[in-house]
């Protein structure tokens, strides 16, 4: 006797239950958890410091190490090259 498949009926049961949880909040006026423009620009911000400051440790690598992760030196300094927003 087949036993029936329960785990995929709770899974789209409880898909439906948080599509259904979601919509209701939005119907009832309350807010969307979003983050407000100035955490998104500050976290945007943390991300361009980041990818810039990688950048240029990629840069100061010598041949050994860009060999060991398997890059160029013309690869690594095109990476470096590019704008922090990119």
């Amino acid at each position: 006797m087949k036993r029936p498949m329960i785990f995929a009926i709770a899974g789209v049961n409880s898909l439906t239950s948080r599509k259904a949880a979601a919509a209701s909040s939005h119907h009832d006026g309350a807010e969307a958890s979003r983050p407000g423009w100035g955490t998104r620009f500050l976290s945007w911000c943390v991300r361009c410091s980041e990818r810039s400051r990688q950048r240029q440790a990629l840069a100061e690598l010598d041949d050994h190490h860009l060999k060991d992760i398997g890059k160029t030196r013309q690869e690594a300094m095109a990476e470096a090259s590019k704008p922090f927003w990119k």
